[in-house]
Formats: C-alpha cells, sequence, structure tokens
C-alpha cells in the first residue's frame, strides 16, 4: 500500500508539473513575435522575439492575431528603402537570370548537307538574300529549374518562330504529291519571292550566369529547342502583261513535321546574342532537297 499511494503522489506531481509546463508554454507562444532586423554586417535577419525584447528603435510594428497567437512584425528604425529593393530583387533573381522569354530578330538561311552556304546547282531554288532573309521569335513563356542556387539552372519555354528566306532566283516552289517541286516561269517578272515556315518552339537549355545582379552579369546558355511544324507560305509579287500581281499559297511544302535544333545563347546584361543550327533536315527525308536552316541575331526585347 505505501509502494501505490508513492506512485500515485509521484504521477499527480509528474501529471502537474507537466500541465504547468504546458501553461507556460502556451503562454510563452502567444507572447512570441517576429522581429525583423538589420545584423552587424547590414542584412536582414529574421528572428523569434518575446514582447520585452522589441527594441526601442522599432520604427514600425505590425500585429497579426490568430486564435489565441499573436505575432508582431518588426521594422527598426535604420531599415531603409534600399534593403526592400534588395530583398525584391533576391526574389525575383530567378526570373531576372532568365534570358529566353522576349524577342529575338535575325537573319537566316540553309546550309548544304556537307555544311556550306553554297547548296550546289541542284538546289539553287533555294538559294537565299541574306540581307532581306529574316527570322522573328515571340518567345513568351519560361521557366527556370535552379541546380546552383541562380548562377546554374535548366531552362525550358515555349515561343513562336517565323522564318522568312527570301529567294534570290526567280523559282516558283510548290508542293507535288510526295515532293517539292521547283520550276521558272518566264511569262512573268519577279520582284518578291518569299518562302515562309512557322514553327512552335520548346527549349532545354542549360544556363549559367556570373552574378545575381543582372546588369553585371555575363550569361551563357546552350542546348537543344524542338520545334513543331505549323505550317509553310510561299509569297509572290509579280508584273505580267503590264499588270502587277500579288500571291501566296500555305502548303506544308514536304517540310518535316517535327524539327530538332542546337542553340547558343550569350550576353552581359541585358544584352543577349543567340545562333542555332537545325540538326534534322528542313523538308522531309525524300521528299525535298536535304538543307539544314541556321539562324543567328539578338535579343531586342525581354519579357
Amino acid at each position: 500500500m505505501k509502494h501505490l499511494i508513492i506512485g500515485i503522489t509521484a504521477s499527480a506531481l509528474l501529471l502537474s508539473s507537466s500541465l504547468i509546463a504546458q501553461e507556460e508554454k502556451e503562454e510563452l507562444k502567444q507572447d512570441q513575435r517576429i522581429g525583423i532586423s538589420n545584423n552587424e554586417d547590414g542584412k536582414l535577419e529574421v528572428k523569434i522575439e518575446t514582447r520585452d525584447s522589441i527594441p526601442v528603435s522599432a520604427k514600425d510594428t505590425t500585429i497579426i492575431t490568430s486564435g489565441n497567437k499573436t505575432i508582431y512584425i518588426v521594422t527598426e528604425e535604420d531599415y531603409t528603402e534600399k534593403d526592400s529593393l534588395n530583398m525584391g530583387d533576391c526574389y525575383n533573381s530567378k526570373a531576372a537570370l532568365t534570358n529566353w522569354a522576349g524577342i529575338d530578330l535575325g537573319v537566316n538561311g540553309f546550309l548544304s548537307a556537307d555544311g556550306k552556304f553554297d547548296l550546289g546547282d541542284e538546289n539553287e531554288s533555294l538559294e537565299v538574300e541574306y540581307i532581306q532573309s529574316r527570322s522573328i521569335s515571340f518567345n513568351f513563356w519560361e521557366h527556370k529549374s535552379r541546380l546552383a542556387g541562380d548562377y546554374f539552372g535548366l531552362i525550358t519555354g515555349m515561343g513562336l518562330q517565323y522564318n522568312n528566306y527570301r529567294l534570290k532566283n526567280d523559282y516558283t516552289l510548290a508542293s507535288g504529291k510526295d515532293t517539292l517541286v521547283a520550276f521558272m516561269d518566264s511569262t512573268i517578272d519577279l520582284r518578291k519571292n518569299k518562302f515562309r515556315t512557322t514553327w512552335l518552339n520548346v527549349p532545354l537549355l542549360l544556363e549559367f550566369n556570373t552574378s545575381r545582379d543582372r546588369e553585371k552579369s555575363f550569361h551563357l546558355a546552350a542546348g537543344v529547342v524542338g520545334g513543331l511544324h505549323l505550317g509553310s507560305m510561299f509569297k509572290q509579287k509579280y508584273g505580267q502583261n503590264g499588270q502587277d500581281f500579288k500571291t501566296s499559297s500555305k502548303n506544308d511544302f514536304q517540310v518535316a513535321p517535327y524539327k530538332l535544333e542546337a542553340m547558343l545563347r550569350v550576353g552581359y546584361g541585358k544584352v543577349n546574342l543567340f545562333a542555332s543550327y537545325q540538326i534534322t533536315e528542313l523538308f522531309e527525308e525524300g521528299h525535298g532537297p536535304e538543307l539544314y536552316p541556321f539562324t543567328a541575331g539578338v535579343t531586342l526585347v525581354s519579357f
């Protein structure tokens, strides 16, 4: 019986101590708040404080009450607008240090199967005038997955690309049943001869930045871009029998439904240059000449 009484007494004491500790803990929780202040290095520091530890120099205190808990967000007098901007830069650096979204403008053309600008006599129908052959891309979405903070990451996204090729020679292009057809019409005086392809692009690029400050960062991105062919167009302006005519035709022109190209993007600050080379054939194999498009240019506007 003696041992039973001692056991009951000990249990009661333990239960009482536990309840008292729990009450003190609850009181402590109710009296806690989050303090935001500058440490000795001038950087922002977030810490949990008690009501008595709030500094006299506090400039502003925001009180948030939820149930039986009260949170105080304290701002000290030496917290400046510059600190706020630095915090914003930190939060936005992930988006600020990507270089895909925007408007790209470039010059484009074709390379032969052996990598030459001279396409050969058999492909003279697709020789281009580079000064008037332009590519424009609207890269409307991007996403960055961090691999090493803001300095190294994997970029993907989406964009629309329009490749315009101003043909040098007076050939008319047409899509036959299973092949691309090119012929000359001696009865017309060609003034404009243009071939255009439209793509939906999705990049997968590894990107490196030397700084978290975009204005001082050298950036380099390399990888591949996959594309879905959305359609092609052939457009002509010509004179015939003293009259002017404009014609255009939309077709697939035997262009392959998908593409894969290698891409390099490099720059400093807001300046960005890019170059791409399609490693898959422009036309479906056996349905057109073996040509490989390329593009080089600059980002006009970054989103």
